[in-house]
């Protein structure tokens, strides 16, 4: 006997749309533009800098909602995120810039800033796929808002909740890096790499529960297991 089909969310629809859509930027930047794998890791880095401020309000407007003592978990929690993610990326774009930046680090490795700027000025149209990105966590926090997830989490939830999307994404478009370099960066192996990032943000989608709401209409509407009295 074959399973149930699980049908489709059609509230999906539009995120996955919009999804698939803005990660195909990076693809355009790759064909067209001239983006060097280089380029895609360091914009893959900036997104989780991106991450770490919508996380940052996420966990702001969710002390806003629940009220209370909950302002003193979102000071403490925020600012402890803001220390250590703040670490975390920092030794992890050291890393990316030391092992792939070549050039663009100049004298110092440390030196981020000045390392992503030379990148921008060097890489045509690399300040579109940034803003795609940031196009997509504003997306991401307006979901949170409307569906209803702002008020079902907590700061410790949200705290917790980038580590695992930087450490399954980036390790493995890190190694995608490695074996770009020892093929000397083919576009069809930097294409790769977009695509491994799109697939994974929609599976992220995907992932997203159900608002609230609709569960409970879905609860409401369907046949009581138990039968009357």
């Amino acid at each position: 006997m074959s399973e149930p089909k699980v049908p489709f969310d059609r509230s999906k629809t539009w995120p996955l749309a919009l999804v698939v859509g803005l990660n195909l930027i990076p693809v355009i930047g790759v064909l067209f533009w001239g983006w060097s794998a280089f380029a895609l890791i360091v914009l893959y880095w900036l997104e989780n800098l991106v991450i770490g401020v919508r996380t940052l309000t996420s966990m702001i407007a969710n002390a806003a909602v629940s009220g209370g003592v909950n302002w003193l978990g979102a000071l403490f929690f925020g600012g402890f995120f803001t220390l250590h993610y703040g670490l975390f990326c920092f030794g992890h774009g050291i890393f990316v810039m030391s092992m792939f930046g070549g050039a663009f680090y100049g004298d110092s490795v440390i030196d981020l800033g000045g390392a992503v700027a030379a990148l921008f000025a060097t890489q045509s149209n690399l300040a579109i796929g940034f803003a795609s990105i940031v196009a997509w966590q504003v997306v991401q926090f307006v979901r949170f808002l409307a569906g209803g997830e702002v008020r079902r989490t907590n700061v410790v939830e949200l705290m917790g909740a980038p580590y695992p999307r930087i450490i399954t994404l980036h390790i493995a478009i890190i190694f995608g890096g490695f074996v770009l370099m020892l093929l000397n960066q083919p576009v069809s192996g930097i294409l790769v790499l977009a695509l491994v990032k799109m697939a994974y943000d929609v599976a992220g989608v995907l992932r997203d529960p159900k608002p609230k709401a609709e569960n409970a209409d879905a609860a409401i509407t369907a046949p009581s297991a138990v039968p009357p009295q």
